[in-house]
């Protein structure tokens, strides 16, 4: 028996106050569902989640594992969403509250932890935001690490860390020597290094429809990609904002076989650097530019590169491909699409085959990334920070900052019914052939490939988007 079925079994016929008693009776019969249950076919051969893309792909999460609740906003302790982190097993961490977690210290998943998603869309009211704002002995500071891990899924959640820019090294993600990991619908803000950080040798990673905004300054970065790898990585960086950081948007220093590429993302409001190229390790960065979107803001430089190679000890040459790549600018700023001395790494097909299937063009990419990125529903920040970004083919507003903002309410709502204790709404379930009075979630119930919870997760995620919850 897993931890997580351990902690599950724990549960049973604990009061949770203003809830019935029978919401945890179920919970032990939950999990021996599961060793019963069929699903539709063997989780490998599945992506995250329908809709799922790029090198991340094949990770499959808690998938086939244990429900476990998150039934409160605690740093820690029973109940609380690093009490779910840090078992062992497949597990499906679902939220039962809304609101701002405020930390000690970062949350961790290690190797002992892998196998596990978090589903920030099932929180009610205004979702979940984590933050921490007081330093520890440790320097745990980051509000989310995957530290030496494998298959993660991390799905609408929000990281504000409030600490002031003296305070080194707090990103707002650390995905750190870890392998199938999936970062979907995540906003960071406020980091004083990167609002996302893949560190050493992560690889099999896809970062897709966020919003990484405002790093402070002076050391103020988007997304650093490569950051003392030690062997080839694949990374997919996809449909992602990038919002009034000065540089590192993103920060690529690969080996060469290594898969890179960034594709369909709105880069706004840099100051000094957009895609910055190293190649600091045998064989030279292969990176692969696709459909993205580069627009000035009042804080961006007169002259900057969208795409720019940085020889600083650089051991060979990269391999840079460039295709239907925007520029926008206004005045007498302007955004050269690919610095002059880099050229001639300019090479004619993607040194990789794309993992995103039909990229977009980037007109199109622009609408999409700001109706649908970052985590839902959006808070203040998120909203703040995307009208800044402004419609295409106007200017924009936003500016570089030094300090965290104020943190906005996060409204705690009201959690669906789940009386089968499955992770679904009850309302819901019928409609992909689940039962709300049986446990089922890794059945097929409609037959589509999928299994209930997956299907139920999927819809849930798109429902939050278009500003819908389920209420029954």
């Amino acid at each position: 028996m897993t931890d997580a079925v351990r902690a599950v079994s724990s549960m049973s016929g604990r009061r949770l106050r203003g809830r019935p008693r029978r919401w945890w009776a179920g919970l032990a019969l939950a999990v021996l569902a599961l060793a019963v249950s069929t699903g539709p076919a063997p989780a490998e051969e599945r992506p995250a989640f329908p809709g799922a893309e790029g090198y991340g792909k094949a990770a499959t999460g808690g998938r086939d594992g244990a429900i476990i609740p998150v039934i409160n906003l605690n740093d820690a302790g029973p109940g609380s969403l690093r009490a779910c982190i840090d078992l062992s097993g497949p597990r499906n961490c679902v939220f039962r509250v809304g609101g701002t977690i405020k930390l000690k210290s970062s949350l961790v998943v290690r190797d002992q932890n892998a196998n596990l998603s978090i589903l920030g869309q099932t929180a009610p009211g205004g979702g979940i935001l984590l933050t921490i704002d007081q330093t520890n002995s440790e320097g745990m500071h980051t509000p989310f690490v995957v530290k030496g891990s494998a298959n993660v899924i991390i799905r609408h959640l929000r990281m504000r860390p409030q600490f002031p820019n003296s305070i080194p090294n707090v990103d707002g993600v650390t995905i750190e020597d870890s392998r199938l990991v999936y970062v979907d619908h995540v906003s960071t803000s406020w980091a004083t290094d990167e609002n996302i950080n893949a560190y050493a040798t992560t690889t099999d990673l896809t970062i897709a429809n966020s919003i990484f905004a405002e790093g402070l300054n002076k050391h103020s970065k988007c997304a650093l990609l490569g950051s003392d790898p030690r062997a080839p990585q694949n990374i997919s960086f996809w449909k992602n904002a990038c919002v009034s950081n000065r540089d590192r948007n993103p920060d690529d220093n690969h080996y060469g076989g290594s898969c890179i590429e960034i594709v369909n993302n709105l880069f706004f409001n840099a100051a000094s650097e957009w895609g910055e190229i190293f190649s600091q390790f045998p064989g030279g960065t292969p990176i692969s530019f696709v459909g993205n979107y580069f627009k000035a803001g009042p804080s961006t430089n007169e002259v900057t590169y969208a795409m720019n190679w940085n020889d600083t000890a650089s051991v060979d040459n990269p391999k840079i491909y460039n295709s239907g790549n925007v520029t926008w600018s206004f005045g007498k700023k302007s955004i050269v699409a690919v610095a002059p001395d880099t050229v001639g790494f300019i090479v004619d097909k993607p040194p990789c085959p794309l993992a995103i299937a039909n990229p977009e063009p980037a007109e199109a990419m622009y609408a999409s990334v700001t109706a649908t990125a970052g985590a839902f529903p959006r808070d203040g920040i998120d909203e703040r920070v995307i009208a800044e970004i402004g419609p295409i083919g106007q200017k924009g507003g936003g500016k570089m900052i030094r300090a965290p903002g104020a943190l906005p309410q996060i409204a705690a709502g009201e959690p669906y019914l789940d009386s089968d204790n499955d992770g679904m709404a009850d309302a819901v379930e019928p409609q992909f052939g689940a039962a709300a009075a049986r446990s089922d979630p890794w059945v097929d119930g409609d037959g589509n490939g999928w299994s209930n919870f997956d299907d139920f997760m999927q819809w849930l995620s798109e429902e939050r988007i278009a500003g819908r919850y389920p209420t029954d």
